[in-house]
């Protein structure tokens, strides 16, 4: 795993190009600040069903319902991804016939329930 990881991590840094040390791209002069403030129109008479109106227009609500299938399909993940991590960090400590299982019936309902939880806030209402 380990060796993996650094093999990965090599050919990630060997093969990414430096972009800031290249110099291809002409440096272009900045905008005129003013006259770009000068342009802008504030009016909402101009502009179709008040597109150009000022205030700021909200999402629609999340249905309840949405909202809670959501939140299991999270947990639901939660749970796998909190077995895996629980398994991969308690790893092969034990030389026993079963390596990583303690982990992994400690991190199913952390992840399950940590993914559940920060979901449901997310989605939350406003």
């Amino acid at each position: 795993m380990t060796r993996t990881a650094v093999a990965v991590l090599i050919f990630t840094l060997v093969a990414t190009p430096v972009a800031a040390q290249q110099s291809s791209v002409a440096a272009q002069p900045a905008p005129d600040l003013r006259q770009a403030a000068r342009a802008l129109r504030f009016d909402t008479a101009a502009a179709p069903d008040g597109a150009g109106s000022m205030t700021a227009r909200r999402a629609p609500k999340m249905s309840g319902a949405k909202r809670g299938v959501l939140t299991a399909l999270a947990g639901f993940g939660g749970f796998f991804a909190g077995g895996y991590l629980g398994a991969a960090i308690e790893g092969d400590r034990c030389n026993c016939d079963d390596p990583g299982l303690v982990g992994a019936l400690i991190g199913m309902p952390v992840g399950a329930a940590s993914a559940a939880i920060v979901t449901w806030f997310l989605t939350g209402r406003d």
